[in-house]
């Protein structure tokens, strides 16, 4: 999800910027202290949500709405003010949502759980489930791995949201450390690279010296969407993630943990 905030007051778009971050883990969050500077972004790059202060001293944040409208018709526009008085006037023009300042992690995300316009991934074909049994799809068929470990390995570097891990940690996590697994991990690592080579999608998966990560933007995934705090996330989850792995259990324990923060 790609996320602009427009407020003319340094400290406090800093401190929004930084509390989006820690709430939206997988969100990619630029900060605007001018209009027309973020104008002119909206004009060159896709951006899905903007959450624009209203009294702002270049542009007012509805007219400031209106004119990325213009460039975006479908970006989801979110007031985030310190008055109510405009309430009215923001949802005559079909914004997705009202927040008053201080923001608070509940709020925000019940608003981007419940957009104007959802969230449409540039890319659907590959689709990966972690609440359950951990299984991946392309066009809606499981992907099929040489080996099982390959799978295994997948599903931690998703678990992982795109973080480069390293190969002495996979093989760990993969095999217990208990002897060495250093010729079966290149196997399964170039298993990994074939495979989603094979479908189309060799260029999510990063390979730098003695690590591993992925390119999340082209996956559709539940837990991302969990995380993003989307409606579809949100109901997905029902109380299990990943069961098939021992190491998936403290992932699991924080979604328990922060399940409530969804809950009316």
């Amino acid at each position: 999800m790609n996320i602009i905030v427009v407020d003319d007051e340094r400290y406090i778009l800093n401190g929004e910027v930084d509390l989006i971050c820690r709430t939206i883990r997988d969100a990619r969050v630029l900060g605007f202290t001018g209009g027309a500077e973020a104008l002119d972004y909206v004009y060159d790059h896709p951006v899905d949500v903007a959450i624009l202060d209203i009294n702002m001293p270049d542009v007012d944040g509805i007219d400031l709405a209106r004119r990325m409208k213009i460039y975006r018709p479908a970006i989801n526009i979110i007031f985030a003010t310190a008055y109510s008085d405009y309430f009215a006037e923001a949802m005559r023009m079909h914004a997705s949502g009202y927040m008053l300042k201080p923001l608070r992690p509940e709020v925000l995300l019940a608003e981007l759980s419940d957009l104007r316009h959802p969230v449409q991934y540039r890319d659907c074909k590959l689709y990966v489930r972690t609440f359950g049994d951990f299984e991946v799809f392309y066009e809606d068929s499981p992907l099929l791995f040489r080996y099982q470990k390959t799978k295994e390995m997948f599903a931690y570097l998703i678990d992982r949201r795109g973080a480069m891990v390293e190969s002495d940690t996979l093989i760990t996590i993969l095999w217990g450390g208990e002897e060495d697994r250093s010729n079966y991990f290149k196997q399964i690592r170039k298993d990994l690279k074939d495979t989603l080579e094979s479908v189309g999608f060799g260029d999510i998966l990063i390979k730098k010296r003695g690590a591993i990560g992925l390119l999340t933007d082209k996956i559709k995934c539940d837990y991302f969407d969990w995380l993003a705090g989307t409606s579809e996330g949100i109901n997905a989850y029902r109380g299990e993630y990943m069961h098939q792995y021992d190491w998936a259990e403290s992932t699991w324990v924080n979604l328990e943990g922060k399940s409530n923060l969804w809950e009316p």
